[in-house]
């Protein structure tokens, strides 16, 4: 299984945030997916101005973006990075998306501007830029979602971690999850050497408790990480991976054919 580093929900720092002149950070609040040719609205981020403004919901398609009163730009076809450069901009610029509702036809098409503001939540976010290989990975604290209790990535020295950050409300993050859950029973070459760690970067620990029990997902190690895990690992979207050998130092991040390193590893 090749992961990858999901752009298709980058949270807010890739939809629509950055640096104002002021050093503030910007944006509008959206996550968006990519659907076929489409880019369309995941979530949308609570007081933000996409949520206060209003105009915009999650499932509708966005089709082109104008900065204030500029000519719109059509971003089908777009990857996501490539239409983040036209989403984002300084607090108290003007954005316009053309949008389609969820559901519509294409010619019920409509516009909608947004004031890009601070968003708070962006302070939770890493930079995006991944540890390279061979760094010491960074001795997290994670709360175990089955005991309850606090533990440290210190705690499993010795054994090859995959470290797998994801969020219930992502969707691409949940076929990564499904996949990790076949691991024992594909690789058992794997057992004893290899832990691998789903480590939820949700609001509480709650919500992905419930989650995890409704999905049957068990053969994970189920853990909850705060901001200070987030940022250590310069996590600004999910999911994003780490694979970290019996010296605690990264061997891989983002983009690899994880079972066929996974065994490389583990092998004499």
């Amino acid at each position: 299984m090749r992961f990858l580093r999901c752009l298709a929900l980058v949270l807010w720092l890739a939809t629509g945030a950055a640096k104002g002149a002021g050093g503030e950070t910007a944006g509008i609040g959206i996550a968006l997916g990519r659907e076929g040719q489409n880019l369309v609205v995941k979530r949308i981020l609570p007081d933000s101005p996409a949520a206060s403004q209003g105009g915009i919901h999650v499932g509708d398609r966005v089709m082109a973006v104008a900065q204030d009163k500029d000519p719109a730009v059509s971003v089908q076809g777009w990857r996501i990075e490539q239409a983040v450069p036209l989403i984002r901009g300084p607090k108290g610029t003007t954005v316009r998306l053309t949008i389609v509702p969820s559901g519509e036809e294409d010619s019920r098409m409509q516009v909608v501007s947004f004031v890009r503001g601070e968003l708070k939540m962006l302070a939770r976010w890493g930079d995006g830029e991944l540890l390279t290989n061979g760094m010491k990975a960074p001795d997290i604290e994670m709360m175990g979602l089955t005991s309850g209790t606090s533990e440290r990535l210190s705690d499993y020295a010795g054994k090859i971690v995959v470290l797998d950050f994801w969020a219930t409300w992502c969707a691409p993050c949940q076929a990564v999850v499904a996949e990790l859950q076949k691991y024992p029973e594909k690789y058992p070459e794997l057992k004893g050497k290899v832990v691998i760690i789903a480590a939820s970067v949700d609001d509480d620990e709650v919500t992905v408790t419930r989650h995890l029990k409704a999905k049957g997902w068990d053969r994970t190690h189920n853990v909850w990480v705060g901001t200070e895990a987030i940022k250590a690992y310069h996590v600004s979207g999910v999911p994003t991976f780490y694979v970290i050998d019996g010296q605690g130092r990264i061997v891989a991040a983002g983009n690899v054919d994880l079972p066929e390193l996974l065994l490389h590893l583990v092998r004499p």
